[in-house]
């Protein structure tokens, strides 16, 4: 008796699971995705296809999950459009009348009836016992917004939400206009000052957020804010997070909070020798321990929480107030949040393992991050502060493991295989599972966004593609055995043009390196703004592009958190230290390396002399001089005449760092996420020479 599955039956599987046959790879071929590849995804979803019976089994189940009901848990339409809706009906009460109704989210209602057998047949399912068939119910025209939409019959009643979303994000006056604006990247945690406690934190933007008006620029891009592992410190990539939909309670500064200010015994405490010796000995250390400043700072929130239950919660102070309708704002996965932080009881201190002491901390975080970007807008600037969604979290995070159903934690993100990573690249994070994104009503990915668009004027979305699809790893180790999973594209990108109006936040997706066309022309339609690196825009690969070359909706980066520092680029010390980190053993590749960066320097050259800007003492094109302010402002000069409307350098840059804040592909051979600035914020952005660098690029940015 044949027991194997049939080929239609797998591939039918394969297919309502979002399983790509092929792909486009870098060099533009069509890649096909390898059978045994693209079953394994079946396994890391534990999608049962070991006989004929299991997969018409498996198959008979997604397909249930997909039609044996009228509707879905959410529904994603067009907003002022007359949209149609599937409603998939059992053939035996097409003859049943339906009333319909959509209750919309400012209260007006709209409602109707319908006789099933009279709308449009779009398709029809056989499941086990019945036929379904799939009706196009006529809607009216909708505002933009969440609305529920009830349909019921003499049988049953059945409600689902309505996401309507509008046909672009959301357009500022600065964005609609075309205005040029200028503005820095920062790395918050790698920011000094004499005040903080060893690493960067919100006062400090705060200060760098008033400087950077002052000199013109109206944006700051920050590195993702989510909350990190406090019982493992030392795994500090903001990329890598325990939780998105939270802020790092690290950024907060306690002198800022009155349960500090107003806390003469807490105060008294500070000022014992031995914490302030413990806070010098941090600040001035070149890099951040994230372990002592945890400890340190979870200490001080501790006695602030104390004062705060005693001075404020006991007594139902106004304060006590604004906290819980805070809890009351964050619903259910706030709550879920706050008790698994408690459960996990990582330090020894007595308010540990009250939910309410984590609630506090995201409370104070979001207090001062949305005073951040408040002295942003106050001073001028047109956007404010610009933050970044890292595309997932760890495998053992709390967002992974509070959503056991929702992420596969048998697969890894991924990359296919390149000339750069022959075997592919794993990033070892847990990917969403389509489906049971469909099925949740895309609940995840709307909290995610509402909280990463708090307290901005724009909102980066790292690996934009990955609204689109994602390369499943089968666990560690090697990727090349991976294989592509598409996502729901439309409905995600509408979503995110509705998140993006109600919270009025403007969108850039990173989209650098090998992106399928549709996910550009979904931006462009979506206006949501490009990213471009300086270093990677290039004609075939080898001339920099002109400045009036650069896309107009982009977020133009001169460099970032994954390329070298434009000193240590000129320099290259960036490739003597990875050869000195055993990343560039091989002698030939090295050579290599270097002829091409040295290709680059005199292309840089003439970049800047096509523009009229090259100085007069490099005249001589001579790439073997140090890098210096002067070539540094003219590559600013250069850069602000770019044709984006957003274009940033690295505050890095304007004190000439050569060491990386990140080495990508390295984890013990350097420390990554933890270099900090040389200079405090304040010194940096007053000095002379920094000034007349961001002057430059403010210059040319009237000049694009």
């Amino acid at each position: 008796m044949d027991t194997e599955p049939e080929h239609g039956c797998l591939e039918q599987l394969l297919g309502a699971y979002g399983v790509a046959t092929d792909f486009i790879n870098y060099a533009g071929e069509t890649v096909a995705i390898p059978w045994e590849n693209r079953l394994r995804v079946l396994e890391l979803l534990e999608v049962d296809v070991s006989t004929r019976a299991a997969a018409e089994a498996s198959l008979l189940q997604i397909n249930s999950q997909r039609f044996d009901s009228w509707l879905p848990k959410a529904l994603v339409v067009n907003a002022g459009l007359a949209e149609q809706i599937p409603v998939h009906l059992d053939v035996v009460d097409l003859p049943i009348q339906v009333r319909w109704s959509i209750v919309a989210d400012d209260g007006s209602r709209y409602e109707g009836a319908v006789a099933p057998l009279e709308l449009a047949e779009r398709d029809t399912h056989t499941l086990a016992t019945h036929t379904i068939s799939t009706r196009m119910l006529p809607l009216p025209p909708l505002p933009p917004g969440y609305h529920q939409l009830t349909l019921s019959s003499i049988k049953q009643r059945i409600q689902t939400t309505l996401i309507v979303a509008p046909a672009t994000a959301y357009t500022p006056d600065w964005l609609a206009h075309n205005h040029k604006l200028a503005g820095l990247s920062v790395q918050v945690y790698s920011l000094q000052s004499g005040h903080n406690w060893g690493m960067g934190d919100f006062s400090d933007l705060q200060d760098t957020v008033l400087r950077a008006a002052e000199l013109g620029l109206h944006f700051l891009v920050l590195n993702p804010l989510h909350l990190l592992d406090s019982d493992h410190p030392e795994n500090c990539s903001p990329y890598s997070p325990m939780d998105r939909r939270f802020l790092n309670p690290l950024y907060i500064d306690p002198r800022q909070v009155e349960d500090y200010s107003d806390n003469p015994t807490l105060q008294e405490y500070v000022a014992k020798e031995s914490i302030q010796q413990e806070l010098s000995e941090l600040r001035q250390l070149p890099q951040v321990d994230y372990t002592a400043v945890t400890k340190l700072k979870f200490n001080i929130f501790n006695r602030m929480y104390r004062h705060f239950k005693k001075e404020h919660l006991k007594a139902g102070s106004p304060r006590a107030e604004a906290f819980h309708a805070y809890i009351a704002a964050k619903g259910e996965s706030g709550q879920v949040f706050a008790r698994d932080q408690a459960s996990k009881n990582r330090f020894s201190f007595d308010n540990a393992r009250d939910p309410l002491f984590h609630f506090y901390l995201q409370w104070l975080a979001e207090i001062q991050l949305e005073v951040c970007q408040q002295l942003a807008l106050g001073h001028g600037m047109a956007v404010g502060l610009i933050r970044d969604l890292a595309v997932a979290s760890s495998s053992n995070s709390a967002e992974v493991q509070l959503n056991p159903d929702l992420f596969c934690t048998r697969a890894s993100i991924g990359a296919p295989p390149d000339p750069l990573a022959p075997q592919g690249q794993n990033w070892g994070l847990p990917p969403m599972k389509p489906t049971e994104l469909v099925d949740s009503g895309y609940a995840h990915f709307i909290t995610l966004l509402q909280n990463n668009m708090a307290h901005c004027g724009a909102l980066r979305i790292d690996h934009i593609m990955a609204l689109m699809r994602l390369w499943w790893c089968p666990g560690p180790g090697d990727s090349s055995t991976g294989a592509y999973i598409y996502y729901p594209v439309a409905e995600l990108f509408a979503i995110l043009r509705l998140e993006s109006l109600r919270q009025q936040c403007v969108v850039i997706g990173e989209d650098l390196g090998v992106v399928p066309p549709e996910i550009r022309e979904r931006m462009a339609h979506s206006t949501i703004l490009s990213n471009a690196l300086f270093y990677f825009e290039k004609y075939d690969g080898v001339v920099f592009k002109r400045p009036e070359h650069f896309a107009p909706r982009c977020l133009a980066m001169v460099a970032n958190h994954d390329v070298p520092t434009l000193t240590a680029w000129w320099n290259k010390t960036d490739i003597a230290l990875r050869r000195e980190i055993g990343l560039l053993d091989d002698d030939g590749i090295l050579a290599a390396t270097i002829h091409d960066r040295e290709s680059d320097l005199i292309q840089v050259l003439h970049w800047v002399n096509n523009a009229g800007l090259l100085p007069q003492g490099w005249q001589d094109f001579n790439i073997h001089r140090p890098f210096d302010d002067e070539l540094c402002r003219a590559i600013f000069h250069t850069s602000g005449r770019m044709a984006s409307q957003l274009v940033s350098v690295q505050i890095e840059d304007l004190c000439f760092t050569e060491l990386p804040v990140n080495i990508p592909g390295t984890c013990d051979e350097y420390p990554n996420w933890r270099r900090k600035l040389p200079l405090a914020v304040d010194e940096l952005l007053a000095g002379e020479q920094p000034r007349r660098l961001l002057a430059g690029l403010v210059e040319g940015r009237g000049q694009a």
